[in-house]
């Protein structure tokens, strides 16, 4: 399959990388998803932005790939590190419960594409008005983020989507805007343009949090599919839903931290701020390129502090849990 040529993956071991794959399997991941390591090179490859060049047809034909191994165990001519390509490239532009193609902008290997021109003008803005138009563009992607990407064994209709939208996105506006005036109100000018560059900060975390609760929180109600190991159904669980939507909100929040976080801090470096000063022009790129930096490697970080795919112990799920002879249930957190 000479198109997966351009989406080998690199594949890490602690810290060395190694000439070969492990063998191919549909079942096992290619990294360790019992360490935070193993869950981290996971996630850096599933967010690569260069699987957004990868055309429709090339996904599908990756996808088929895998059906014709799914069948027979063995593709002719086809080594395993193209098989482990033709997954890394299905995973990053197919939702895994539904099959269908995520649009480029919300895809994970996107999300650092098309959020960090947004996320610079949030670190960037000082006044009131550009910081609430900011957070605006940024929950709005981050809700079609969390939409995209959520567990879809949970239906979710129009109303409720619009509902979810209007909650996330507005909370968002409100904290951005609430903190930007406090302190434009309690500082002094000089002061508060300083501290302005750190409004981005807690107001993400706080409106990310909320946005990724409110665009999800209707599994909470409906429940999730649960899965055993075999990747057999055995219904739905409200218990396993509250436990992936937690562990996507608190991600959600701690992306934020490296994200805007470490420029803010870099541009008010003194030897920074010095620079900026004779140079003015040079503040955008520095911010920018910090910004880069921390979101190419805060993203996978953030999404790696919980599996993909969830485990929950059926002692602690629903009464019609406990007469299977299982010890543990496996669901998709969502991303």
């Amino acid at each position: 399959m000479a198109f997966l040529q351009s989406y080998l993956p690199t594949f890490v071991v602690g810290e060395r990388v190694r000439a070969k794959p492990p063998p191919f399997s549909l079942k096992t991941e290619k990294y360790n998803q019992d360490t935070f390591a193993g869950r981290f090179c996971k996630m850096l490859d599933l967010t690569n932005p260069k699987y957004l060049l990868a055309t429709h047809q090339e996904v599908l034909d990756a996808s088929k790939l895998l059906k014709d191994y799914k069948k027979s165990g063995y593709v002719p001519g086809v080594t395993d590190e193209e098989l482990w390509a033709a997954r890394s490239l299905t995973a990053s532009a197919l939702h895994p419960d539904t099959g269908e193609l995520i649009p480029r902008p919300f895809r994970m290997s996107g999300f650092l594409v098309f959020n960090a021109p947004i996320c610079v003008g949030a670190v960037m803005a000082t006044s009131t008005p550009a910081i609430a138009l900011v957070h605006w563009m940024n929950q709005t992607h981050n809700a079609l983020i969390n939409y995209s990407n959520r567990n879809a064994s949970s239906p979710l209709s129009n109303v409720q989507l619009f509902v979810s939208y209007c909650t996330a996105v507005g909370s968002a506006v409100s904290v951005a805007f609430g903190l930007a005036t406090a302190i434009k109100t309690r500082l002094p000018p000089a002061q508060a343009a300083a501290a302005l560059r750190f409004v981005a900060m807690p107001a993400s975390m706080v409106a990310s949090a909320s946005n990724c609760y409110m665009m999800r929180k209707h599994e909470l109600a409906s429940g999730i599919n649960v899965k055993d190991a075999e990747g057999n159904d055995h219904g739905i669980s409200k218990a396993a839903a509250t436990k992936a939507v937690q562990d996507t909100v608190v991600s959600r929040a701690a992306l934020s931290v490296p994200v805007f976080g470490f420029p803010a801090v870099v541009m008010t470096l003194p030897p920074v701020t010095a620079v900026v000063a004779r140079h003015p022009r040079l503040g955008l790129p520095i911010s920018f390129s910090a910004l880069m930096l921390a979101f190419g490697l805060g993203l996978p970080a953030a999404i790696a502090m919980s599996p993909q795919t969830g485990t929950i112990p059926v002692k602690s799920m629903e009464p019609e849990f406990q007469k299977l002879s299982l010890s543990e249930l496996y669901y998709n957190k969502g991303l």
